[in-house]
């Protein structure tokens, strides 16, 4: 049917707002690009947030709906400030898309709100300084109450809001509190009603990893989440109510409900958690796997009951009250690759901290009024609180026994573990924990037969028996005896002031420090170090080394008597090792400590300096008597393979261990006398070449009555003064050097029996000469230089010898001219008086 005239004029009449409306939308569209919605937008957030933002891309839509695309959003955080991260907030994308025609009738309908991957990073510093703060708390309360009504508000509906992949870190400096989130995904949908004036929110949220601690450790890590919630928020009493929030954290089921009052001014929180039916394999799903060793087949039982109340205001500047309880009974914990279980398992707790200023010290409880539980046929029970965490005064006990033949049949031990025995402990502690002194703590130790083994440690902790004993100020044991490997120990000790070890005492502290007497007839030292070395790569040498030195001493005085009946080293056997040592400051001084080593005595005192980790200086005086000198030299140095005899020493040394321990040789310096008597030097380089030059043979090898000799050490060498080797009918007289490199310096004389001298095949000296070599005692005396190195020395006769035997060889010859002469003369006188007087 044909339209009237009237009826075409009201229909291009009615058309005109909807022509205007899309006319206006294309033109807006065509208007607002990208580049104008940055420069329109972003300098007013700016100004407001005095950060800097940044974005990737913004677009626009009017018709049909309002949309609005942000992409590539980034805040930074406030300049001027160390913050840990450059940005506070950035946004891959954000899209809001809001139906137009509702908007007509006063009645805002989003159809989308989507957050793809934001990031925000909320940090409190030590001053107290909020990254997430844009104004004082003042400017805030006002903001928030001045653009509020308490009178109905309008109609909305939010039909679809998103977060995907969400990350959220929180940082607390100032009171140390530390929460990732990771993974949050979030779908909701609102909506309010003007009769209602309040507005109803329903939410599911799912966080693949949550984790919460102080800033070094999370008590809760990268645990999962699930929730489901329903709010309201009433805007006439500003009263935001938890309906009903349902959630999982990992395994174990919460329910939170309550009420946040005054939300525009200081929030009034009166919340409860609770987790009801919780059963003990959902409560141990939130310790980490690495302690509950739940990769084995962890399965537990047991009535589980938590609760918690948060009542208070919650501001910047206060804490509200929370109180909680929990209880275990009738729990059982089993690995189902074991036999048997840890049973009995019962459980009660406490714990609590008043509303107080954020700032708050000195307050809050934990306590545990009953433990106990059945290990095997064992039973352990205990109880513990602390108050007050600044400052914990802390009351404990402990008491049970342990079979430790049993621990394998209800706990997995690691590959290579091995334990039995029996363990029994009575131990209680109370006062404060800061101050060691004022702490009332008693306990015994006792131990029946006990052996642990584990595979890193192939010689196993075998036979120990004995008790130890404790207080609040002596840890002490009259008799502890124990084989580690293939030695024996027993030990008796008294260890003061323990506790400084473990904690501060902020007032006064006083060092640890331990008497020690140490029998054993057998001590090996490699059955008290580990046998498994792991080889260093280039980039750990300096950390494996600073470790080893700084667990070189321990961290508290000794005084020690050791008396050991055979003592093994890696290089050495001694037997009879006795004496005394101590140890204070780092510094150990050894006092007279004996052995019986290469068939005679040893005697060293002196001091170790390992007080700076940098230098280690040490200063020893050690008393050799009687040993086999080819026995104990070699092990120090390379003459001693060629010496044979009973050598005795008083040495004293002084230098700097290397950062292996080993000698300086720069450094070392020192003094001392050598004494080798009934002995004998073979194989000798440097009297195979005095052998070879003289063409004496039997130089080569030398039997003496006595060797003797005083040194000094400077600047790595060793100075010889007067060493003097009486060989029968042969003497040496030797001085000079000798580095700890190996070079040789010496200027020697050697004294033969007249009786080689036709035998002597010297260079550069005729053998007519050989006859000026000799002295009074008709002994043939000869003077060499050596150089070179001790393994390939150099030997020449000394030349002023040669020079001085020439200017005699000349003064005999005249004299024999002379009294040739003389003789010729006399007798030519004589025979002119036989011709004066002669006869007729």
């Amino acid at each position: 049917m044909a339209l009237s005239k009237a009826q075409k004029t009201w229909i291009i009449i009615l058309s005109i707002p909807v022509v205007l409306i899309i006319a206006g939308g294309i033109a807006l569209k065509l208007y607002l690009t990208s580049d104008r919605l940055k420069a329109l937008i972003i300098p007013r957030i700016e100004e407001s947030t005095h950060r800097t933002v940044a974005v990737r891309d913004i677009s626009f839509s009017v018709f049909p709906r309002l949309g609005i695309s942000v992409e590539g959003l980034k805040i930074s955080n406030p300049n001027g400030k160390q913050f840990e991260h450059e940005q506070f907030l950035s946004l891959e994308r954000l899209l809001i898309d809001v139906k137009i025609l509702p908007l007509l009738g006063s009645r805002l309908e989003v159809n989308k709100l989507i957050l793809n991957h934001p990031q925000i990073y909320l940090e409190i510093l030590r001053d107290g300084t909020k990254n997430y703060k844009l104004g004082t708390a003042g400017d805030h309360q006002q903001k928030d109450t001045a653009g509020i009504s308490t009178k109905s508000v309008g109609s909305l509906l939010l039909s679809n809001f998103e977060i995907n992949d969400g990350e959220i870190e929180y940082i607390d400096r100032k009171f140390n509190s530390h929460a990732v989130i990771m993974g949050y995904h979030q779908t909701a949908t609102a909506e309010t009603r003007p009769a209602d004036n309040a507005l109803k929110f329903e939410s599911q949220v799912t966080i693949d990893k949550l984790s919460y601690g102080s800033l070094k450790t999370f008590y809760l890590s990268e645990v999962p989440l699930t929730a489901d919630a329903r709010l309201t928020l009433d805007f006439g009493t500003y009263t935001l109510t938890l309906d009903a929030v349902d959630a999982h954290l990992k395994d174990l089921p919460l329910k939170v409900m309550g009420t946040i009052t005054q939300i525009t001014t200081v929030p009034f929180l009166d919340i409860s958690v609770n987790a009801p039916q919780v059963t003990m394999g959902q409560l141990l799903s939130l310790v980490p796997t690495d302690l509950l060793k739940a990769a084995k087949g962890l399965t537990s039982k047991g009535d589980v009951a938590f609760s918690l109340t948060i009542k208070g205001e919650f501001s910047d500047s206060m804490d509200p009250e929370a109180k909680g309880s929990f209880t275990v009974a009738n729990g059982t914990i089993q690995y189902s690759s074991l036999p048997k279980s840890i049973s009995n398992l019962t459980l009660a707790g406490t714990f609590d901290r008043p509303a107080a200023p954020i700032a708050a010290t000195g307050i809050g409880s934990f306590g545990i009024e009953q433990l106990s539980a059945k290990l095997g046929s064992n039973t352990v029970s205990g109880k513990l609180q602390v108050t007050n965490f600044d400052d914990p005064l802390l009351s404990a006990s402990l008491s049970g026994t342990l079979n430790m033949n049993e621990v394998k049949d209800f706990y997995p031990l690691e590959p290579g573990t091995e334990v039995a025995g029996v363990l029994k402990a009575n131990v209680t502690m109370q006062g404060k924990v800061k101050v060691p002194a004022a702490m009332s703590a008693s306990g015994q130790l006792e131990f029946q037969n006990v052996t642990v083994k584990t595979a890193t440690s192939p010689r196993p902790l075998r036979n120990m028996n004995g008790t130890i004993t404790f207080n609040n100020q002596v840890i002490e044991s009259r008799q502890l005896a124990m084989n580690i490997g293939e030695s024996d120990l027993g030990l008796s000790f008294t260890m003061k002031n323990y506790l400084g070890l473990v904690m501060e005492d902020s007032t006064h502290k006083q060092k640890p420090n331990a008497s020690i007497t140490l029998v054993s007839k057998q001590l090996r030292t490699a059955d008290l170090i580990s046998g498994s070395a792991v080889p260093e790569t280039p980039a750990k040498k300096s950390t494996a080394k600073t470790a080893s030195q700084g667990g070189l001493l321990p961290g508290f005085d000794i005084d020690a008597s050791v008396t050991i009946g055979k003592l093994v080293t890696e290089k050495f056997d001694f037997d009879n090792a006795h004496g005394a040592l101590s140890l204070a400051n780092g510094i150990i001084t050894l006092k007279n400590f004996s052995v019986n080593a290469f068939q005679g005595t040893v005697i060293s005192k002196g001091v170790l300096d390992f007080s700076d980790p940098k230098k280690r200086p040490f200063s020893l005086d050690l008393d050799v008597h009687g040993v086999d000198a080819h026995a104990a030299l070699p092990k120090f140095t390379s003459v001693g393979n060629n010496l044979f005899g009973k050598f005795t020493s008083k040495i004293k040394l002084q230098g700097n261990l290397d950062d292996t321990l080993g000698l300086d040789p720069q450094a070392l310096a020192g003094n001392g006398t050598v004494q080798i008597a009934d002995g004998k030097a073979g194989g000798v380089p440097l009297a195979a070449k005095i052998a070879d030059l003289t063409g004496l043979n039997e130089l080569r090898e030398i039997g003496f009555k006595n060797w003797s000799n005083s040194f000094t050490v400077a600047n790595g060498r060793v100075n010889i003064s007067d060493l003097r080797i009486n060989a029968g009918s042969t003497d040496f007289l030797v001085n000079g050097s000798q580095g700890l490199d190996g070079s040789l310096d010496y200027s020697m004389t050697v004294k033969l029996p007249g009786s080689v001298s036709d035998r002597l095949n010297l260079p550069g000296i005729a053998g007519e000469l050989v006859q000026f070599l000799k002295d009074k005692d008709g002994r043939v005396n000869l003077s060499f230089l050596a150089s070179g190195s001790y393994s390939q020395p150099a030997v020449k006769l000394d030349t002023r010898q040669q020079q001085d035997l020439a200017k005699k060889a000349l003064l005999q010859k005249g004299d024999e001219a002379k009294k040739k002469v003389e003789d010729e003369l006399k007798k030519k006188a004589e025979d002119v008086l036989k011709k004066l007087f002669k006869r007729p």
